[in-house]
C-alpha cells in the first residue's frame, strides 16, 4: 500500500464480496453502470435474470461483444431513467459507478432506484475512496476525492430517508491490473471520452506514475484502492 493509514483494511476480491453479501440465486438484478459487463457476467449464472445498464455506447458495445455466460442483457440507458417496471428488481448494484452519475441527475437516479426495487430488495453500492496507488495514478487526470465525498453524503441521506435502511458498511481494498500503459489509458477514456483533451498534455507524467506506482504481477502491473461497501434494504 502507498498509504500507511490503510494498512489494516483487508484486501477482498469483488467476486467473493458480491457472493458473500448478495442473495443472487433466483434474483432479478440490475447492474447500473455496468461498463464492459464483468460484474453482469459474474452474477448472471446464479441470478434469474440480470440487466447491465450503461450510458456509454462504447461500453455497451464491448459488453455485448463478449460471449454470454447465461441470461444477461445489456441496455444503453442512464441511472436516472431505468428501463424496467416498478418493483421489478430484487437487487440493484452500483459498483464504482454512483460517483459517475452527474450531480444534477443523482436525485432522479435515487428515485429510480427506489422505484424499481421491490420491498425488501437490496441496494448494493461500492464506491472508491481517496487512498491507494490506483487513486494516486488517476489523480492527475481528475482528482475525484470531492466527488467520492458527495456520493457518500448521498448514501447517508438514503439510509436516513423513508425508502431505505442501512444494513451494512465496510471497507476493503481492491486491485486493478493493467497489462500495459495503453490498457490503463483505454480504461480512463472508456469511462469518460472527454478526458482525451486532458490526457494529451500529461503522457510523460502518467507513464512515470504508471511505472513507479505499479506492482509487477502476472499479467501486468497492479494498483490498489480503498473502497467502501454500503448495503441498504428497500423498505
Amino acid at each position: 500500500m502507498t498509504d500507511n493509514n490503510t494498512s489494516a483494511i483487508p484486501e477482498v476480491d469483488p467476486e467473493s464480496l458480491i457472493k458473500q453479501h448478495l442473495p443472487l440465486v433466483g434474483a432479478r438484478v440490475i447492474d447500473v453502470g455496468c461498463g464492459e459487463g464483468w460484474l453482469t457476467q459474474l452474477v448472471a449464472p446464479e441470478a434469474d435474470s440480470i440487466i447491465g445498464i450503461d450510458p456509454s455506447q462504447a461500453s455497451i458495445r464491448r459488453a455485448r461483444a463478449v460471449k454470454k455466460t447465461s441470461n444477461e442483457t445489456y441496455l444503453l440507458a442512464s441511472a436516472d431513467s431505468l428501463p424496467v417496471d416498478d418493483s421489478w428488481a430484487d437487487i440493484v448494484i452500483y459498483y464504482n459507478s454512483l460517483h459517475h452519475v452527474p450531480a444534477e441527475f443523482q436525485p432522479k437516479a435515487v428515485t429510480e432506484t427506489a422505484r424499481v426495487l421491490a420491498p425488501g430488495g437490496v441496494l448494493f453500492i461500492v464506491e472508491p475512496m481517496a487512498g491507494g496507488s490506483a487513486y494516486e495514478l488517476f489523480q492527475p487526470v481528475e482528482d475525484e476525492a470531492a466527488v467520492y465525498d458527495a456520493s457518500y453524503r448521498l448514501i447517508l441521506e438514503l439510509a436516513a430517508g423513508a425508502d431505505f435502511e442501512q444494513g451494512l458498511e465496510e471497507f476493503f481494498i481492491d486491485s486493478y491490473v493493467y497489462r500495459n500503459y495503453e490498457e490503463f489509458l483505454d480504461h480512463v477514456l472508456l469511462v469518460d471520452e472527454k478526458r482525451e483533451t486532458v490526457l494529451s498534455g500529461m503522457e510523460d507524467i502518467l507513464r512515470e506514475l504508471f511505472d513507479h506506482l505499479g506492482v509487477p504481477v502476472e499479467g501486468g502491473r497492479s494498483y490498489d484502492q480503498v473502497h467502501r461497501l454500503n448495503l441498504l434494504r428497500r423498505l
